[in-house]
């Protein structure tokens, strides 16, 4: 196979229909995410039947990994209260989409399964679909937090900042201006929460795809030089791309209670 062929042969951005459960599309994507919560619970069911106050090597490896990502958040945090509610929201994200990127890298044969000329499995983050589903989740709960400890009307107003302007020209012509500029701001503050669905999107969908187009056409030129040497960049950039997605959650969260106190 030349590299015309594989380059061919990229994947499609959008995920394929495998079947249909009634009118329900099931996407290779979908099933790939359906594996991957299968092996997280597996783990998590039969690690925790088996804890022991001398951990073997299973044990010791997800201490090492549960010890890092809580590390991780401290120093995002600085506060040990925070550190431990956005542990519990973090630490599954981080796993899972860690499994997403690098699981299809780990058991390479995965992509070779095919149904109907179409492949059974496909990795979660490759697909688009995923990647805005995930963000707007985490923008939506950060907002939801907001409102629960701001109240609905604090939180509202923290956008449309009818009041600076009020204020403003209260005390004269000048802070009056400056109310307008506050207001203008708060409008900003929107355009900035859609803005931050986009980026954590696509940036964990773009470098995902973009990865997996690459590894296909360079491992199809290169095929007896680059491919251990390529898996291995994809498995660090996925591994630092799960990292980033935790990461800018964590900080997001944090600018909204800390703006609350």
């Amino acid at each position: 196979m030349n590299l015309i062929q594989v380059a061919a042969e990229k994947p499609n951005i959008a995920p394929e229909t495998i079947l249909h459960i009634g009118n329900f599309p099931v996407t290779n994507s979908l099933i790939m995410t359906w594996l991957i919560i299968l092996i997280i619970g597996s783990i998590c069911f039969f690690t925790s039947r088996k804890l022991k106050l001398k951990p073997g090597k299973g044990q010791s490896i997800i201490e090492i990994i549960y010890q890092s990502i809580r590390e991780l958040i401290d120093q995002i945090t600085g506060d040990e209260k925070y550190t431990k509610k956005l542990f519990y929201l973090i630490a599954p994200l981080f796993i899972f989409i860690a499994f997403s990127n690098l699981l299809g890298i780990l058991i390479p044969f995965l992509s070779s399964i095919t149904y109907k000329g179409v492949s059974v499995f496909r990795t979660p983050t490759t697909d688009f679909n995923v990647t805005l589903s995930l963000a707007l989740a985490m923008i939506l709960l950060i907002q939801w937090i907001s409102i629960k400890r701001r109240g609905l009307l604090s939180h509202f107003l923290k956008y449309f900042q009818f009041h600076e302007i009020i204020k403003g020209f209260k005390k004269g012509i000048g802070a009056g201006v400056m109310g307008i500029v506050n207001f203008i701001l708060g409008l900003m503050d929107i355009i900035t929460e859609f803005a931050r669905v986009i980026s954590l999107s696509v940036r964990l969908f773009g470098n995902i795809f973009a990865g997996e187009t690459l590894a296909i056409i360079i491992l199809g030129g290169f095929a007896y030089i680059l491919p251990s040497v390529w898996m291995a960049m994809n498995l660090f950039t996925g591994t630092i791309q799960a990292m980033v997605f935790g990461c800018l959650t964590a900080a997001y969260y944090m600018l909204a209670v800390k703006e609350t106190e």
